[in-house]
């Protein structure tokens, strides 16, 4: 949070514990998206980080009272949200019920855009060394990774040491235009 964002937050939180009911939105507008993104990241996202964030502001406004005017809102704010997250860990550990094994998790399928950045880049520089190679061994290695698609004229000792090389070029190529 900017700091000119944070002393505002700061004073508004001071006058709703001092019962100025006209701060609940500017604090509600400040708090609310830092806590549910904290909550999101140590839950993980899902339904029991948007239930620990709802919690966690309820307790902000419910005990807005006890704030300490010289404290920071945010800090005082996020500790709170701190405890609703690991209760809502140790309700998770403690429920009876099994996770359900079977459903994907779509936060973990999800790839994050730096690891399709990152693919993007790496199929790229695959696509570049492949271009450099011969068409022989292009097809090589391209049989290699369909393995049902040898041509069957080609003794499998003499389809294993074609691959080698190709493999051996593939690498040389590597090493040419990336230097590892």
């Amino acid at each position: 949070m900017e700091p000119r964002a944070r002393s505002l937050l700061n004073a508004s939180m001071r006058r709703l514990a001092d019962g100025d009911r006209a701060a609940f939105d500017p604090v509600y507008a400040a708090l609310w998206p830092a806590i549910s993104a904290f909550c999101s990241r140590m839950l993980g996202g899902d339904a029991d980080a948007e239930d620990a964030a709802q919690q966690a502001l309820l307790k902000v406004f419910d005990r807005a009272s006890s704030f300490d005017p010289e404290a920071d809102a945010l800090t005082w704010a996020l500790a709170i949200a701190a405890w609703e997250c690991r209760t809502a860990r140790r309700r998770r550990t403690r429920s009876r019920e099994a996770p359900d094994e079977h459903l994907p998790s779509l936060a973990a399928d999800m790839p994050t855009p730096e690891d399709a950045a990152i693919a993007r880049d790496l199929d790229d520089a695959a696509r570049e060394v492949l271009g450099a190679l011969a068409e022989a061994d292009r097809e090589t290695l391209r049989a290699t990774l369909l393995e049902g698609d040898r041509d069957p004229s080609v003794s499998g000792a003499a389809f294993r040491k074609r691959r080698e090389r190709a493999f051996a070029r593939l690498r040389e190529a590597w090493r040419r235009i990336y230097g590892t």
